[in-house]
């Protein structure tokens, strides 16, 4: 296989499957539905500098996926599917970005195959099917790291599977300006997708990797290590070394150049509170003490990525100790090596930071999923250039655990109906996927090297494709709050009025295309009847009695149903059509609630 067939597969391959992952779904997630619900703002105002959610001030995201959101919308018209186009878009770029790393530092086959593992994994699909800011995020840092290892190593950007270029000496040089340039912008469009980390996260990588290559040239190699004095200064001088290769006073600049025009306005424009509640409140604070209940221990993402990078995840532990017993062994030197090298320290890095924060989410690790891609493309490259597997019991092991980790899908989705999935049971058919490959890769595959890679490769798209698109639109008809709004537009005389009491959500912000009022005491709901006789009113069943007697005459139950994961239905509150009294609607829908 060439570099340039490589690609095209990669490029067809990932094309097809984000297309066919496309689906009816409604929107999901509460940060999917905000920056919906702040993208529309924009274009209704024409405000495209201070993200305005719900009439305040949005402090916890930057702006460029409110832009590309908005820019899609402007571009396809407003629906779920245009919304989703920018993080499919972006996710297609970062297979490409770990594509371009595999073949050129590895060979086109591990290239090809580290992309169809970032693709084809759980977490990677779902957010490249998601109006959220992670998959463009990861597209900008995989490029930067990509980009930037092979501006200080020429022989990483060399394509092809040539072993002399694979135990060639590792040539570090300065970056060139232009190259700074452009890898500085790039941080900056990820600093205007989620902040510093943008920054300071892919050049934290590289510049690990390449004082650590700088060092181990320097020093180990050549026998210059003669005392814990002698090692001191030789980290030292070899970190002065790798800080003037990176020219950092050129990517600081080009990555002002990028996103401080905008942090300046919007500082200048809020009077410093976006700043101020961006930085303090969704950086240090969030790193600091746990926000929204996002909390767990130390393992948390290690183990989270078990599920994340499902099905390859199976084989990443095997993927990793290989790779690490090979950099410590030095049985692949020169370039192999150092590549190795910097995926295993591009995956620790960032696992290892967000596993200090104290706020976590699954998302947060993101990052790392590139690396780990080509992790496993790698190692199952390697493999394939000899006449037999290598650690066949822990290949064992492996297939073993994708056949475990879809009986653990089907479960975990038979758990989730009575929490609000309705009907969500035949979604639990997808755990027959990865088991029919289990049989496969333990049965008749076991010796046939090609066909039990392609069929992994296959078992991982199929996997997701089934996931975020079939499963998850089937999985949207429980999705009820969107009716909910729908059926209050319908029934409004004129203008959508719409409020709720001690029951909003970005969900219903988005869908309501317009403010909604968020009352939290009974006072509020009768001067909102007051003032909008014919308005809605959104309320938890569990939480009518409260309000029921500040409801005018004309004011009943006029739909009702079960969001996600709730144990209550919401009602839908609005003028009646028929001259029932409130009480005897209130009547009418306890007698409803209770059959």
């Amino acid at each position: 296989m060439t570099y340039r067939q490589g690609l095209l597969i990669t490029l067809a391959t990932a094309s097809l499957a984000l297309a066919a992952g496309f689906g009816t779904a409604p929107f999901w997630d509460e940060d999917e539905t905000r920056f919906v619900a702040i993208a529309q703002t924009m274009l209704d105002t024409g405000d495209w500098v201070v993200p305005i959610y719900n009439g305040t001030l949005a402090v916890d995201k930057p702006v460029l996926m409110h832009w590309s959101i908005a820019a899609s919308f402007a571009a396809f018209g407003r629906s779920e599917i245009a919304a989703r186009i920018p993080a499919a878009v972006a996710t297609l770029l970062t297979a490409l970005a770990v594509f371009h790393a595999g073949g050129r530092w590895f060979s086109p086959l591990a290239g090809v195959l580290a992309a169809m593992a970032y693709v084809g994994s759980l977490l990677v699909a779902i957010e490249g099917h998601a109006a959220t800011p992670d998959a463009i995020l990861v597209a900008c840092l995989t490029w930067v790291t990509v980009l930037a290892v092979e501006g200080l190593t020429p022989a990483f950007g060399k394509a092809g599977d040539d072993d002399a270029r694979r135990v060639a000496d590792l040539d570090l040089q300065r970056l060139t300006i232009p190259a700074a340039i452009l890898i500085g912008g790039l941080t900056g469009l990820a600093v205007l997708c989620k902040g510093p980390v943008g920054f300071v996260g892919p050049l934290a990588v590289v510049f690990m990797w390449a004082w650590w290559a700088d060092a181990d040239s320097q020093l180990l190699r050549r026998s210059m290590v003669t005392s814990i004095g002698g090692i001191t200064t030789g980290l030292f001088w070899a970190g002065l070394r790798t800080t003037w290769r990176m020219r950092p006073l050129v990517l600081t600049a080009a990555m002002l150049a990028v996103a401080a025009p905008w942090y300046l306005t919007v500082a200048i424009r809020t009077n410093g509170a976006w700043p101020e509640g961006f930085f303090f409140v969704h950086n240090l604070h969030r790193f600091a003490k746990p926000m929204e209940n996002h909390v767990g221990g130390v393992l948390y993402h290690p183990l989270t990525m078990l599920a994340g990078f499902f099905p390859w995840s199976s084989w990443l532990p095997l993927a990793m100790v290989i790779a690490g017993w090979r950099v410590w062994k030095r049985s692949l030197p020169g370039v192999a090596r150092a590549a190795t090298m910097l995926l295993l320290a591009w995956f620790v890095i960032w696992v290892a930071t967000f596993s200090a924060a104290a706020t976590k989410l699954p998302n947060y690790v993101l990052p790392a999923y590139p690396a780990a891609a080509l992790l496993v493309g790698s190692v199952a490259a390697e493999a394939c250039r000899r006449r037999a597997w290598p650690h066949p019991r822990w290949l064992a092991t492996g297939a073993a655990s994708l056949g475990l980790g879809g009986g653990i899908l089907a479960a975990i989705v038979f758990a989730a109906v009575p929490y609000g999935l309705t009907d969500g049971e035949p979604v639990a058919l997808l755990g027959l996927v990865p088991l029919a490959a289990s049989i496969l890769l333990l049965g008749p595959l076991r010796h046939r090297h090609t066909a039990a890679l392609a069929t992994l490769s296959a078992t991982g798209l199929v996997l997701t494709v089934l996931a975020v698109g079939p499963a998850a639109t089937h999985l949207g008809k429980a999705n009820q709050l969107p009716s909910l709004v729908n059926t209050a537009r319908d029934h409004s005389a004129g203008e959508l009025t719409l409020a709720g009491y001690h029951q909003t959500s970005p969900a219903i912000v988005c869908y309501a295309q317009s403010v909604v009022g968020q009352w939290t005491s009974p006072e509020e709901c009768r001067e909102f009847w007051q003032l909008h006789p014919d308005g809605h009113l959104l309320v938890a069943a569990d939480r009518l009695a409260e309000i029921q007697h500040t409801l005018p005459e004309h004011v009943g139950v006029v739909d009702q149903a079960r969001p996600l994961f709730r144990d209550h239905d919401v009602l839908l509150l609005g003028p009646r059509p028929s001259s029932q009294t409130a009480d005897a609607s209130m009547s009418t829908t306890s007698g409803s609630l209770r059959r």
